[in-house]
């Protein structure tokens, strides 16, 4: 949050001196008179930015980041009608991720908390940095078609480690369509994970230990058939 003093003979002059220098116009501060003018004595006031909701958490994540030791980083954001999205850039913003995104995770949470504390509706959170969600993304989705592979080839479920809702769906999205494996997430807490069962058809089908049918065929010559 930009906040500045400022001096001048008028009061519009303060004030407009004080604009110039935070390049904001009148209608994103906040102006406080802090001293009136008069004989030889000139007006002062000072300027505060008001912020978006949108700035507000963007400041926010700058100075949790800096008191984590993690310097130098900018946070720049853009949003839809659902979703504040967040970008951390800076040398070191990889600190920012942590062992598979949990870092970001609590970054995330944090921010959601600050964002809808006090409004009616919620906004989704999304943080994000290096590209770092769109790679986790590809990553669970070729895991996910590995697994399809061998539940298919199997006959038997495979349980994944725990993850969070966010790559939960990801998992469930690549398969939903899948013909051979059903998903469901099971457990609680933080221990919430995906199953990858296999759907009956596969089972039979594709199960080394599955049980083969036989078809017989019996031939009847027209000679037979005539009688």
């Amino acid at each position: 949050m930009k906040q500045i003093q400022s001096t001048g003979k008028t009061l519009d002059v303060a004030v407009e001196k004080g604009l110039e220098q935070l390049g904001l116009d009148r209608s994103k501060v906040q102006i406080e008179v802090l001293q009136e003018g008069g004989f030889l004595r000139p007006f002062k006031v000072q300027l505060t930015q008001i912020l978006t909701e949108a700035e507000r958490i963007e400041e926010f994540l700058e100075n949790v980041l800096e008191k984590m030791g993690i310097a130098g980083c900018i946070v720049t954001s853009h949003d839809d009608k659902e979703t504040l999205f967040l970008d951390i850039a800076g040398e070191n913003s990889s600190g920012a991720i942590g062992y598979r995104g949990e870092v970001l995770d609590a970054l995330q949470y944090l921010c959601s908390l600050l964002l809808n504390g006090k409004n009616d509706g919620f906004k989704r959170v999304v943080i994000d940095t290096e590209n770092y969600r769109a790679k986790r993304e590809k990553t669970l989705q070729r895991l996910a078609l590995n697994l399809e592979q061998k539940v298919k080839r199997t006959g038997q479920p495979v349980k994944l480690e725990p993850m969070n809702p966010y790559e939960r769906r990801i998992i469930h999205t690549a398969l939903q369509n899948s013909k051979h494996v059903s998903t469901e997430s099971q457990g609680n807490g933080s221990g919430r994970h995906v199953v990858i069962s296999p759907k009956l058809q596969s089972n039979v089908l594709n199960s080394p230990n599955a049980p083969r049918k036989t078809l017989n065929f019996v031939y009847r010559s027209d000679k037979k058939r005539r009688k």
